[in-house]
């Protein structure tokens, strides 16, 4: 069982949350993001009970962490998905945009089959949850945002989308003044 957790983040803790999420277990991979939320979790499980334990001790017990909203993962065959277990989850990567679709009634096994088949997409999964589904165009911002208005806003059935923007974050460096090169 798979699971995306989004975590809101106190001021000035993202460093520190994402090195504490490297080792939570449950956790799968994390990467910072821009957007409505701070920081997206690939979270696993045997079953959701379990991760949902996990997010609770784990993540939750993390300090910085704010607040968290989980995103399970809806097996494929539960919607119809057949033939080689279904589209990949969106890989956690940094310089990639993780789209959330809305999709209209009885259209989001359509979609998930239509962006599995789509070069520029690097996985998708039916979400339980506020968004219907959940995309990973693997590209750096400026070159996904066009994927995004050019080819997924016009498969049919798509209602609205929102999009994460992964980062590559490194804490910085802390100022040196002359002197500290030479200790």
């Amino acid at each position: 069982m798979e699971a995306y957790v989004y975590v809101q983040v106190a001021a000035g803790k993202l460093g520190d949350v994402l090195a504490a999420l490297s080792s939570r277990q449950g956790v799968r991979r994390a990467v910072g993001v821009i957007g409505e939320w701070d920081v997206l979790v690939h979270a696993d499980g045997p079953d959701l009970s379990t991760i949902a334990t996990s997010i609770v001790a784990e993540i939750h017990a993390t300090p910085g962490v704010v607040r968290t909203m989980t995103a399970p993962v809806v097996p494929p065959d539960r919607i119809g998905i057949t033939g080689f277990g279904g589209p990949t989850p969106p890989p956690i990567i940094p310089d990639a945009c993780y789209v959330h679709i809305q999709a209209a009634a009885g259209a989001a096994a359509g979609i998930a089959e239509r962006l599995a088949d789509m070069a520029d997409v690097a996985g998708v999964a039916v979400l339980g949850g506020r968004w219907d589904l959940l995309t990973c165009v693997a590209q750096p911002w400026e070159i996904a945002s066009g994927v995004i208005l050019d080819q997924l806003h016009q498969i049919p059935g798509v209602v609205a989308t929102s999009t994460l923007v992964s980062l590559d974050y490194r804490e910085p460096e802390e100022d040196r003044d002359q002197f500290s090169a030479w200790s």
